[in-house]
């Protein structure tokens, strides 16, 4: 009885889901299906990613590459809905340090001094002042967000493997194939859905890789 109510459940979830959500779901483990590594003794990594996506997306998906461990990024999609090649550029986001410079003006009123040295006083006999303004310049050092762009699908080719040198975020940019129309411009109607997976590996390092 409790598996008849159960089946009627999911049926029921399946009719109001709609395609958008149906199709979702179907995408949930397509980055099973991508190309991997196992060959050269890559392991899928948790970090991985499968989704439903338009062509002209794009998307942004942080991960933490370990100290010691070979890493490799690769995409797929399903070429029957998204024709192209899945771009991908994989970026790190670095603190640098850089000098901040101010100058500092300050005023002071002093004596004024006649030729010799000496205050010189007006018709009163109040000394003369004057104001004397003095400029310094400090120094803070400052840190700085930049990018660095470790590797660009478009420009570097093929697939990406590195070792990380030490523990570090990166932010791994999706950018899904468009259809371009007249002009050059992106062809409205000729958008459609499919699913995209990307698939990041690991292994213990043997690699020679990026940064320190």
């Amino acid at each position: 009885m409790i598996m008849k109510k159960l089946q009627i459940i999911i049926v029921i979830v399946f009719m109001y889901a709609g395609p958008a959500a149906i199709a979702q779901m179907d995408c949930f483990q397509f980055v099973r299906s991508c190309d991997d590594g196992r060959r050269e003794g890559f392991l899928f990594n948790g970090q991985s990613k499968s989704g439903q996506f338009d062509t002209g997306d794009t998307t942004e998906v942080t991960m933490v590459a370990y100290k010691g461990m070979d890493y490799r990024i690769t995409a797929c999609a399903n070429e029957q809905d998204i024709p192209g090649v899945i771009q991908l550029r994989i970026i790190e986001r670095i603190k640098k340090p850089y000098w901040d410079e101010q100058v500092i003006s300050e005023s002071e009123e002093m004596p004024m001094l006649d030729e010799y040295g000496d205050e010189k006083f007006d018709d009163d006999g109040e000394p003369m002042l004057e104001v004397i303004t003095t400029s310094k310049t400090v120094k803070k050092r400052r840190y700085k967000m930049t990018e660095q762009v470790r590797y660009d699908s478009k420009k570097d080719g093929g697939e990406f493997s590195f070792t990380s040198q030490m523990t570090r975020k990166l932010h791994i940019e999706v950018i899904v194939p468009g259809t371009i129309g007249e002009g050059g411009l992106a062809a409205e109607e000729f958008v459609s859905s499919g699913c995209v997976g990307l698939l990041i590996e690991h292994r213990k390092g043997i690699l020679n890789g990026f940064g320190q």
